[in-house]
């Protein structure tokens, strides 16, 4: 049971887009906008938000949309999914499904959900915080970064402003000689 609430505690709330079946977006969360921020920045929505929204999630939308009216087809249990990476190499899950409407009547809207996935990587914290002379703290920052976690969520979990964890993680990459979050996370491997 104690592994099911360490899985639980690990994850991210997911990131929530809501389109219509025009593709216009209709609802977002503020998780949809911290990850959106991450990707390449690609296509303009048809109202004004303050993101733009990655090709590869609009064709995700169109995929779904491709199934409307063919036999057999259930709009309730229909998903379509993919995995893609951030700017920052880190990847996520995104399903598309219909929501709305009912079995007879075809569905309204689509939503999509946005999930990191937490790579876990086996690394020698106390070795690491000996060798690069890193602070408690420090480490509390770079154990969240090498699982993935965005400055908005590192600053979240430990309870800090996003600017003490910029400065933390400016710390650490001159503490280790890199100049990247990635170099960070290869040099750890």
């Amino acid at each position: 049971m104690e592994d099911f609430f360490k899985l639980i505690r690990g994850r991210s709330i997911p990131g929530i887009l809501i389109f219509d079946l025009r593709n216009h977006l209709l609802y977002f969360n503020n998780q949809a906008l911290d990850f959106i921020s991450e990707f390449k920045k690609t296509s303009k929505p048809k109202i004004k938000v303050p993101f733009l929204i990655p090709n590869e999630i609009i064709n995700l939308c169109y995929e779904l949309k491709k199934g409307i009216g063919k036999k057999k087809w259930d709009f309730r249990k229909d998903v379509k999914s993919k995995i893609l990476n951030n700017i920052f190499g880190a990847p996520f899950f995104i399903r598309a499904f219909f929501i709305g409407g009912s079995k007879i009547i075809n569905p309204t809207h689509i939503m999509v959900l946005l999930e990191k996935i937490v790579k876990i990587h086996d690394v020698n914290y106390d070795k690491t915080q000996k060798n690069y002379k890193l602070s408690d703290r420090e480490m509390d920052v770079l154990k969240l970064l090498i699982d993935g976690f965005s400055n908005k969520e590192i600053s979240n979990k430990l309870f800090i402003s996003e600017f003490t964890v910029k400065d933390h993680i400016k710390h650490i990459l001159q503490k280790m000689g890199v100049s990247s979050r990635n170099k960070v996370i290869t040099s750890l491997k």
